[in-house]
């Protein structure tokens, strides 16, 4: 079966249209993110900012503070309101597509990439940001894992009590 039930239902002419009008918004923001990199990179080019490498220690950090973007943007009940904006827009729309790029982590995880990395060589003010999302990442990974113990204590517990676990 197709990936595109759509297309099975509807005559291919309109299942073109249908897709084209679809993924209207997505490749505009497909082709301004790439003009966004573009015009990124030359910029840090012309100041003589852009750096050959990052050290690994920046780019743990760099990457803990990306992953704290995304989970706060995707995910976190303190940006719902955000997320909100956006929820039950048509698809084909501008909206639409805003809720499936903020939906998305993956999408988020790109943009919020450029926007570090940018941030990373244009000014050493952005070390602060960097640095409090990404120990704040840490701290979430810290407070997994000990719910995790916690979880696997109190089962072991309720095996030791012979309580029956909640189904």
């Amino acid at each position: 079966m197709s990936a595109y039930k759509h297309a099975v239902l509807l005559p291919s002419s309109c299942a073109s249209i249908l897709y084209m009008k679809l993924h209207r918004w997505h490749t505009f923001f497909l082709l301004f993110y790439i003009v966004a990199a573009w015009v990124a990179y030359a910029s840090l080019s012309s100041l003589n900012l852009l750096g050959t490498w990052i050290p690994f220690s920046d780019a743990v950090l760099i990457t803990l503070a990306i992953f704290r973007l995304i989970r706060l943007f995707s995910y976190d009940v303190i940006t719902q309101f955000i997320r909100d904006w956006f929820a039950g827009a048509e698809p084909t729309s501008l909206r639409g597509t805003l809720a499936t790029l903020i939906n998305c982590p993956w999408c988020t995880g790109l943009w919020f990439s450029l926007f570090i990395v940018f941030a990373y060589f244009l000014t050493p003010i952005a070390w602060y940001a960097i640095a409090v999302l990404a120990f704040s990442a840490a701290a979430s990974f810290l407070q997994l894992f000990a719910n995790l113990i916690g979880w696997g204590a109190e089962v072991k517990k309720r095996e030791a009590q012979s309580i029956p676990l909640p189904r």
